[in-house]
């Protein structure tokens, strides 16, 4: 063999090796970036999925390596499914806020610092691991055509002494959660009882009206639609002005004496499998981009005003003035979960509601 001939095989051989490297790189590359593109973030939510469409997919924009799979519950199985540690999940959103803090205080979750930490309200902030993102007056429900031609109640015991005088009007007529069903309705209850006797009359009220119970702010807002309820109470206001802005039959106030505020909430369980995409994305929702997402769906409103301001999202007209009391992230919440008062509450609402579930 030649000089010549020698050389061009080792250059050819070299050529080949070179080409294989650089192809074992590639493929390697390819992999990472296919790897990256696979990051799946499961969040469990008690958020309606229609909500959350445009959130998403502002996030998912933003950080293209990650693929959000959000599983839509209601509060209460919500809370089953992740006290029961036999999910692996990355995010969990309720409007329940006393469940989340039970989870929370349990020690299920991850502990980290949003860069706007500061900017977020007190009562809407707890331990650095439960963040509310979301600021969400309780309201009334009524149709329109029903109360065309008489006074609404302005406060809770004008409203238990109208359903008194009118039992015919208001029998089988009017709707709120099942409590029993309803992590929220749940909630809102309790915090209700704390507030003095007024609830305890309302329900007694509720009771002799034979009021229709639900585990959903759907199921009464569409009755309440058609006639079939007359008025809803506790709704969720953000799920009521969607409701509302779409459907000229139903409106909604805020009683005079005081309008609970809630937050939906997010917390990154321990066991989180992807905590550093988990983190971007409660850091996403608190962000003001998340915020001005969270402004373009018609059931959600944000936590932060400068958000509903700058995106012309109207908040919820009505109320400028009201006596507005936020629920407080805290061990507070916890009260009413402790098993044996929970049983006890339970057993005096259903026997002053005497309870007609939309179930049965």
């Amino acid at each position: 063999m030649t000089l010549a001939t020698l050389a061009r095989t080792r250059l050819g051989a070299l050529r080949r090796i070179r080409a294989a490297v650089l192809g074992a790189a590639a493929l390697s590359l390819a992999a990472v970036g296919h790897a990256r593109a696979e990051t799946r973030l499961t969040i469990y939510s008690a958020t309606d999925t229609s909500a959350m469409t445009e959130v998403i997919a502002r996030f998912e924009a933003t950080h293209p390596a990650v693929k959000v799979e959000y599983v839509e519950y209601n509060t209460s199985e919500l809370y089953e499914a992740i006290a029961s540690h036999s999910h692996l999940v990355d995010v969990v959103i309720s409007s329940s806020m006393d469940l989340q803090a039970k989870l929370v205080n349990s020690g299920d979750a991850y502990a980290f610092r949003p860069p706007n930490a500061d900017a977020l309200p007190e009562w809407a902030r707890w331990r650095g691991e439960l963040y509310g993102f979301t600021w969400e007056p309780v309201v009334m429900v009524y149709n329109k055509a029903a109360f065309a031609d008489r006074p609404l109640p302005q406060t809770r015991s004008e409203l238990a002494g109208m359903i008194r005088d009118d039992p015919d009007f208001f029998r089988g007529r009017v709707g709120t959660y099942d409590i029993h069903l309803s992590g929220v309705g749940y909630l809102f209850a309790t915090q209700d009882a704390q507030r003095g006797y007024q609830f305890s009359r309302v329900a007694e009220s509720f009771g002799r009206a034979r009021a229709r119970t639900f585990c959903c702010t759907r199921e009464v807002l569409d009755r309440v639609a058609r006639g079939e309820l007359v008025y809803g109470y506790n709704m969720i206001g953000s799920y009521t002005l969607g409701v509302v802005r779409e459907d000229e039959r139903i409106g909604y106030y805020l009683l005079d004496d005081y309008t609970l505020v809630m937050s939906r909430t997010a917390f990154i369980p321990e066991t989180a499998p992807n905590k550093r995409a988990a983190v971007s994305f409660v850091n996403f929702l608190l962000s003001p981009e998340g915020q001005a997402a969270i402004a373009t769906s018609p059931e959600l409103i944000p936590l932060l005003p400068e958000a509903t301001i700058a995106s012309g999202h109207s908040g919820v007209p009505g109320t400028e003035g009201r006596s507005l009391l936020p629920i407080r992230l805290g061990t507070g919440l916890l009260t009413y979960l402790d098993r044996l008062k929970k049983e006890a509450f339970l057993a005096d609402w259903s026997a002053a509601m005497q309870v007609d579930s939309a179930s049965q």
